[in-house]
């Protein structure tokens, strides 16, 4: 998906939409071929990356980013092209963005250095470039934290429905009231207890063996301050797997505070809890 010659094809593409009128079908029907690419993968990334779009009567149209792209060079179309392909399919290279312009040229799989080469993001440093590689970084951080965000919720109704099946009282998912309280889900002990549980639920979908999780001192503070307090982490799949941890046991991870410092958040990996 990442070549220099599906992203040009791309361009061209956008350029000749405006005038064209034409529908995905009557594309691919006049165009097997398009420039340097196929019609289907040249349709496919457009629409995936919001850069042309359906009207009412099913003719492709470019919306306002792919009008952004349309009318810049092929170099200036790349980067803003990376930008965006980057933010929609989070490519498994991507963490290599963040540890810098060396790393990236040095490991980036080879189509992909192209198309940054292509782009001029490595040519010689200027606050231009230096802005554009912040960029793109950034958009690998808002893919990554998305995904975090969804696997975190995913984790979280499955305790909330578990809860609700264990005890017959159905809790509150506390977590999207609040990101302030210190815990996800407010349950009860028992089934014939009002006693109040509070739940921290982590989640991962990453091979067990390498999963970890992050803890905050708030949840922290919570967990050691409650008289019920119990840490979910489930391992999500096609199985999902449950794991209940005490207080206790994840006591045995926590840091402490030296000198003037105080720590603020803490990775554990899942193993050494189970």
């Amino acid at each position: 998906m990442f070549s220099v010659s599906l992203l040009y094809s791309v361009h061209d593409f956008l350029n000749l939409i405006p005038e064209a009128g034409m529908t995905p079908s009557s594309f691919k029907t006049h165009f097997q071929t398009f420039k340097y690419s196929t019609a289907d993968k040249i349709l496919d990334v457009s629409f995936k990356c919001g850069w042309s779009k359906l009207s009412k009567d099913g003719v492709i149209i470019l919306s306002s980013r792919g009008k952004e792209i349309s009318i810049v060079d092929y170099k200036s179309a790349l980067r803003f092209q990376l930008e965006d392909l980057i933010l929609n399919f989070n490519p498994v290279w991507g963490s290599l963005l963040l540890k810098g312009r060396t790393e990236a040229k040095n490991f980036l799989p080879p189509d992909v250095a192209q198309c940054f080469k292509d782009s001029g993001l490595f040519d010689q440093l200027n606050d231009e470039i230096i802005l554009f590689w912040d960029k793109l970084a950034l958009a690998y951080r808002n893919y990554s934290q998305k995904k975090m965000t969804e696997i975190g919720r995913a984790g979280e109704k499955l305790s909330f429905n578990y809860e609700w099946e264990r005890t017959g009282v159905k809790p509150i998912w506390q977590a999207v009231e609040s990101n302030l309280s210190g815990f996800d889900i407010l349950s009860v002990t028992d089934k014939v207890s009002n006693r109040k549980l509070q739940i921290e639920v982590k989640a991962t979908t990453s091979e067990i063996s390498y999963a970890k999780l992050h803890l905050t001192r708030n949840e922290w503070n919570t967990a050691e301050n409650s008289a019920n307090f119990i840490f979910h982490l489930w391992h999500l799949g096609e199985d999902n797997k449950l794991y209940k941890i005490k207080v206790e046991k994840m006591a045995i991870h926590i840091p402490g505070n030296n000198g003037d410092g105080n720590w603020e958040n803490v990775e554990i990996p899942f193993k050494v809890l189970l």
